[in-house]
């Protein structure tokens, strides 16, 4: 049994029920050696040439155009053409290319991913006389604590759902779940040294689509220079849980990349999540008084926010609450958080938390963003 049924996977389910599950097989899945429990699903940060890309995308190429004037049928005698079917057939079109093209460009990333990985490991085994596993497992082991009674506690009260079990139930799962977590730090610690003392080149051709158009709204909240070669755009939803572990895997990227990443957050509330449209105003209300963030992570630390949850963060926050309660009533928050979800649903956000890095969907954890960014740069930079 997966260690957090009774505990977390209710608030997966809640957080992203409108969207597909993540692989978990294929080619499609990333393989991580077994080290008693999962290992992370790291991304190879590239240190040398990018991927050649010859201007425009070479998703074109996969592009199967008809010309306007091309015949396609006829009715009693009468040529249909191409453009007789219409925009909708030809915007269904242009999002199965996109789809197509991001899934194959994800495979191969993921491949070529894999593969330095494995070979990584099993240099640094052969080092020691030992296969690659081997010699990764026994590292993390000599690198991991036992969770202290705190831990547990405080992992059950942040992840516990309304309908989760006692702790004494569940505990041995809450256990297995911190060390799972635990184990896979350490395994990632290890790989990102075994990286950084290694020259890793990717030359596969760019085949991903082009850019997004994810450009900040004049009332978009951020961080970071509006110029960055990298820009992250997060589409959250403030009663998510997973969203409240995103904003902790986001907070060290700022003092991390300083200047060279713009962070923007965009507002995707659910329909099941009663409090998180107000508390998604609340948030742009905050915003206008420069207090974004002070009020985000306020309402991320709330235990609850129906009733007066979102009120009480915004008076945590140390907002003006006259200007807040008026701000409000006026509507304008209200249609920027509309704003936000309508490009959200534009762009094919289906749950939450939804990362975009430069135009293009990111399929990693927030964990990940950090490889991706120094990927990213590596490209920009060669």
């Amino acid at each position: 049994m997966n260690p957090r049924v009774f505990v977390v996977l209710s608030l997966a389910l809640a957080c992203n029920s409108q969207a597909a599950p993540p692989p978990t097989s294929g080619a499609d899945a990333k393989q991580t050696p077994a080290v008693n429990t999962p290992t992370p699903e790291p991304t190879t940060a590239v240190t040398a040439t990018p991927r050649p890309s010859g201007g425009a995308s070479s998703c074109d190429g996969a592009r199967f155009a008809l010309a306007s004037d091309a015949v396609v049928g006829s009715l009693d005698g009468a040529d249909i053409l191409a453009r007789d079917l219409g925009p909708e057939a030809q915007k269904a079109e242009e999002t199965a290319l996109r789809a197509y093209c991001q899934a194959v460009s994800r495979i191969r990333d993921q491949a070529i991913d894999n593969t330095v990985q494995r070979k990584l490991l099993d240099r640094a085994g052969a080092a020691e006389g030992q296969d690659g596993e081997t010699w990764l497992q026994k590292k993390v082991l000599g690198m991991v604590e036992q969770p202290t009674d705190a831990d547990i506690n405080a992992f059950y009260e942040q992840y516990k759902s309304e309908k989760a079990p006692p702790l004494d139930q569940v505990r041995e799962q809450v256990i297995a779940e911190i060390l799972k977590d635990r184990n896979g730090a350490a395994a990632q610690k290890i790989l990102d040294e075994l990286r950084a003392a290694a020259k890793v080149t990717v030359s596969l051709p760019d085949i991903r689509p082009p850019a997004l158009e994810l450009a900040d709204a004049p009332t978009t909240a951020g961080f970071g220079p509006s110029d960055a070669k990298i820009h992250i755009v997060e589409f959250s939803d403030f009663e998510c849980p997973y969203c409240a572990r995103a904003a902790e895997a986001v907070r060290p990227l700022k003092e991390r990349y300083g200047d060279k990443v713009r962070f923007s957050f965009r507002h995707f509330p659910l329909s099941f999540h009663k409090s998180a449209r107000p508390a998604a105003e609340g948030a742009q209300c905050a915003n206008a008084q420069g207090k974004f963030w002070e009020f985000h992570d306020a309402v991320f630390a709330s235990p609850s926010l129906a009733g007066s949850g979102v009120r009480d963060a915004a008076e945590r926050a140390g907002l003006d609450m006259g200007a807040y309660d008026a701000c409000l009533a006026d509507g304008k928050a209200a249609a920027q958080v509309q704003a936000d979800f309508d490009k959200g649903m534009e762009v094919g956000v289906e749950g939450t938390p939804n990362f975009f890095v430069n135009g293009q969907p990111f399929a990693g954890a927030a964990s990940d963003l950090a490889a991706e960014i120094e990927s990213q740069l590596a490209r920009a930079n060669g």
